[in-house]
């Protein structure tokens, strides 16, 4: 058989990408360089990333890692998964095992490769499979190797690459990144935090691009740091225009992600006759649009459940709405899409909106159109604002967003075309927590409470559970670890939902504590702000801060103590006013003694931006200043 001068590249080239390492690498431990094995739980060795793209409709993703596993900790990162689905196929899946000295021990076993359906309470259906391997071996330390191929159509994916993604726990030896693809076709591709520009060379009638980077160290755990994706080397990359299960498609601006969006979502509006009539006959007697929304969101919730179903084309394309409304449930696309149908049938005009969601999550990257999101909820533009609707929930007020999806872009499907827009952020007067307290205080150093608190935005998501779990255990621990009572006796515990555009949960509770504190000798040392002392200030660590600072969410909170005193003969010593202002926010605490009485007030307003690294030793100092005067006491001379 005679090789083509073609068919000869391609084998060399391959050759090169994934070395026949039995002969030609000893994979020793003691070939990684020192500072990669410092505090490191496992170190990458290789990782080669390879994508051949065919056309616009098919390509092959090859891939070669060998990772060396310190120590009981690392074992996680010798579990490899390899997801697939219609569109896609798993080949020639391989895998080695060596010892400390590189020598092999033996190739993985068929039983050591579980096929995995993607099934679970919230996952009904699912096309998505997963191959699970791991060598079944903890004799450390210890290398294994893999290498596998996939056949994939799923064209409106090509590859973010971001290595060293876990860096507080694995170091990175070498990785690369490879796409080679016909010249005719246009790549994609932004380069992020620093990466080495591309190396691009021609193969034939192809265009070859590599990245790589080498010896990446692990990065030390700093609070408050961005995600990876904002800071570490890495490459987006994309198609211009792919066909992906029959469609066409074009990334090459977000209008064009919109329209591909339109295009899967075309002909799957037509709802039954039944339905159209119930919310005709629901919302006949509103005089506003934005009640009928609220009509229509209401129903929803009643009528329908959230299960994730990546079905069809990737997971891209929405459950047609008859669909939704014959079975009662569907996913986020799904979901989103049947209240789009219904809000037609009454004359109002919505988008299906493709968003980034996840709590502390980077937003996309907006100068890059790329399918980047991971959820859709739905926009509903009225005259004077927009209203905003997560469809997958059954509980959250109407037009509420939480931090899940608040204050990021999304991609609207309009008519003509994709237009990025950002949701509505949550003000710190949004995110607030509001606390009264009346408190008898025993010269004995016990004292009972009564406590009425509000806890409104994110501080509602992180209530709410404890009304819609009802678990009268759960809840007392989540109010005594709120309120740092220790082990204090609660009773009375009313919790209550105020669904408000910006919805709150009150709590209402009376705490006995027996020794909030212990007179010594004549005197009682006291500190009045023990219900809402700052805790949370950040480690400087021991080494200098390299990462910029990251704070999501504006707060705030407004509290106020009322303290019905002992007898006593005199006030020994009374905390000073605190007043100070930051970059990150303001902190405010006063006191006022009245007869038997001390009154305390205190308000603290935090913002969410990102700031440089330098900026992290004041935001120590913040905290630190909250933290003592939350600390201060009085003393009563009894």
């Amino acid at each position: 058989m005679m090789f083509t001068t073609r068919f000869l590249k391609v084998f060399l080239l391959l050759c090169l990408v994934y070395p026949i390492t039995a002969q030609t690498v000893v994979w020793n431990v003691q070939g990684i360089p020192e500072k990669l094995k410092e505090k490191a739980h496992a170190v990458i060795r290789t990782d080669e990333n390879v994508l051949l793209v065919k056309n616009e409709g098919f390509l092959t993703r090859k891939k070669h890692t060998v990772i060396t596993i310190l120590d009981e900790e690392g074992l996680k990162y010798g579990h490899l998964y390899i997801d697939y689905n219609k569109l896609s196929k798993v080949t020639d899946l391989e895998g080695v095992l060596y010892d400390a000295a590189g020598n092999k021990l033996r190739k993985l076993k068929k039983e050591e490769i579980n096929d995995i359906g993607n099934v679970s309470e919230t996952n009904l259906f699912d096309d998505y499979r997963y191959k699970s391997v791991q060598f079944n071996y903890a004799n450390f330390p210890f290398t294994v190797e893999y290498s596998y191929e996939v056949s994939d159509k799923r064209m409106a994916y090509y590859e973010s690459w971001f290595p060293g993604d876990n860096s507080d726990d694995v170091a990175v030896q070498a990785s690369s990144l490879q796409i080679e693809m016909p010249a005719s076709m246009q790549l994609r591709y932004k380069e992020l935090n620093g990466v080495a520009s591309v190396e691009k060379a021609q193969n034939g009638a192809n265009t070859v691009y590599k990245w790589k980077v080498s010896n990446l160290p692990i990065k030390a755990h700093e609070p408050y740091a961005p995600a990876w994706s904002e800071r570490g080397p890495g490459v987006w990359t994309a198609p211009a225009t792919f066909e992906m299960d029959g469609y066409k498609g074009d990334f090459s601006t977000w209008q064009k992600v919109g329209e591909f969006d339109n295009l899967l979502n075309k002909g799957r509006e037509t709802l039954p006759p039944r339905v159209v009539n119930e919310i005709q006959t629901l919302v006949k007697g509103e005089t506003t649009q934005e009640a009928k929304v609220k009509k229509v969101y209401e129903y929803l919730q009643q009528h329908t459940r959230y299960i994730s179903i990546q079905l069809g084309i990737g997971g891209l394309q929405p459950f047609e709405a008859s669909l939704v409304a014959e079975k009662g449930y569907g996913d986020c696309k799904a979901l989103s899409f049947f209240t789009k149908a219904m809000l037609k049938t009454i004359g109002i005009e919505s988008h299906y909106a493709s968003i980034k969601a996840g709590e502390a999550t980077a937003d996309i990257l907006t100068d890059f159109p790329a399918q980047q999101f991971n959820h859709v909820i739905l926009c509903v533009p009225m005259p004077k604002d927009t209203i905003w609707l997560e469809c997958t929930s059954q509980t959250n007020p109407f037009g509420y967003l939480s931090n899940f999806t608040a204050n990021r872009h999304t991609l609207l499907a309009t008519p003509s075309g994709g237009v990025l827009v950002k949701t509505p952020a949550l003000s710190a007067k949004d995110n607030q927590v509001s606390r009264k307290v009346k408190m008898e205080l025993g010269a004995d150093g016990s004292a009972k409470a009564k406590i009425d608190a509000h806890f409104k935005g994110i501080f509602y998501d992180d209530m709410i559970g404890l009304i819609h779990e009802n678990n009268q255990e759960k809840t007392t621990t989540s109010l005594l670890k709120n309120f740092y009572l220790g082990n204090a006796q609660l009773s009375k515990i009313a919790l209550q939902e105020n669904r408000d555009k910006i919805p709150s949960v009150q709590v209402a509770f009376d705490a006995d504590l027996k020794k909030l504190t212990s007179p010594s000798g004549s005197r009682l040392f006291v500190t009045p702000d023990i219900f809402f002392k700052e805790d949370g200030v950040p480690s400087s660590g021991s080494e200098p801060r390299t990462m910029d600072v990251e704070l999501f969410n504006n707060i705030s909170y407004n509290d106020e103590i009322e303290i019905q005193l002992p007898t006593y003969q005199a006030v020994e010593a009374l905390p000073t006013d605190v007043s100070f202002t930051s970059k990150f926010g303001t902190f405010q605490v006063k006191y006022q003694l009245q007869g038997n009485k001390l009154l305390l007030t205190r308000k603290f307003t935090r913002n969410n931006g990102k700031y440089k690294a330098n900026d992290f030793a004041e935001l120590i100092d913040f905290y630190k200043k909250i933290s003592k005067a939350d600390r201060a006491q009085m003393v009563l001379k009894l």
